[in-house]
């Protein structure tokens, strides 16, 4: 009877793992079949579409101080950098060029991204045409707005997408990591002490936030800013001219 119970327990126990095999693979074969037939959502498409242009777009734009094409700049490094705190005078602090310095690169991003993020609309009605759907967008336009730690994109693009049942979307919100808004933040209180002092203390920034780090580059008449989050890799450069004194000055009193 001892050595039946035992052989009972074996058989049961041997049951509950072929079961709990059979479970295992149907569920991969469940989620296989599922991740076949799943397409793209709306959402998700525009974000693999546009996100890409957006960095490209940030980058190009943030290393030249903030314009896609700067008008009064210096060149260094072969690049060139927007003044955004400038005077043509010397002994006196610079008077701020962009005083809203986010609204403008935000305005910059938009005029740059915005034909790409057109196109997207359109070969998102494609793809759901190729899959049976039918499609009706209006490419619309876009906003762009910078926040702490991202970057958003409105598409203001009203699409409806008909098959067994119809879905409307009047608008798509795409958020994509970024710390530029930080570093503009930082840009325009730099800018604020150059504008009043003449200078800045970068060392202070860098304490306060362990993530940042600042270069200032000094030369003869203008020096250049270029900030940089160490762990996202996001980056900003720009030029100021202020309390500059002239070549040669104090060679007179020292003789």
């Amino acid at each position: 009877m001892e050595k039946k119970g035992q052989i009972a327990v074996f058989v049961i126990v041997a049951v509950l793992i072929l079961a709990i095999i059979g479970i295992f693979f149907l569920a991969q074969n469940f989620n296989l079949d599922i991740g076949q037939r799943t397409e793209a959502s709306p959402s998700g498409f525009l974000r693999d579409c546009i996100e890409p242009e957006v960095r490209d777009s940030v980058q190009a734009i943030s290393i030249q101080g903030g314009y896609i094409e700067p008008d009064s700049f210096v060149s260094y490094e072969n690049q060139k950098i927007q003044y955004l705190c400038y005077t043509s005078e010397n002994y006196k602090p610079c008077v701020v060029q962009q005083p809203l310095l986010v609204d403008h690169v935000k305005k910059e991003i938009k005029s740059r991204v915005e034909p790409r993020a057109k196109s997207c609309v359109s070969e998102l009605k494609e793809y759901y045409e190729e899959r049976g759907y039918s499609v009706q967008a209006d490419a619309g336009e876009i906003n762009v707005d910078l926040l702490p730690g991202k970057i958003i994109v409105d598409f203001l693009s009203p699409v409806t997408i008909t098959k067994e049942g119809s879905q409307k979307f009047n608008r798509f919100s795409i958020a994509i990591d970024s710390e530029i808004y930080n570093l503009l933040s930082i840009a325009t209180s730099i800018i604020q002490f150059e504008s009043s002092l003449g200078d800045s203390e970068t060392l202070l920034y860098m304490q306060y936030y362990p993530d940042l780090k600042i270069e200032k580059i000094r030369k003869e008449d203008y020096k250049v800013y270029k900030l940089k989050n160490v762990v996202s890799g996001d980056e900003f450069n720009f030029a100021v001219r202020s309390l500059v004194w002239p070549a040669g000055y104090g060679l007179g009193e020292s003789a």
